[in-house]
């Protein structure tokens, strides 16, 4: 699952990224981007990711 959150980072950082074998969390900059982007964004990189399967549930 991927969630897109926005927050107020640090200048010179518009996004931050944090993964776990299950989930991708994204920070961005609220200064850069509006919750509708970001939902949209959201929307978009789970749909592409289809199921949540992961590496380990396939054994590899």
């Amino acid at each position: 699952m991927i969630k897109v959150t926005r927050t107020r980072l640090d200048p010179g950082a518009p996004a931050v990224a944090r993964a776990t074998s299950k989930t991708l969390e994204l920070a961005v900059d609220d200064r850069h981007i509006t919750p509708t982007g970001a939902a949209a964004i959201e929307a978009a990189l789970n749909g592409l990711v289809g199921d949540e399967r992961t590496i380990e549930d396939e054994g590899c």
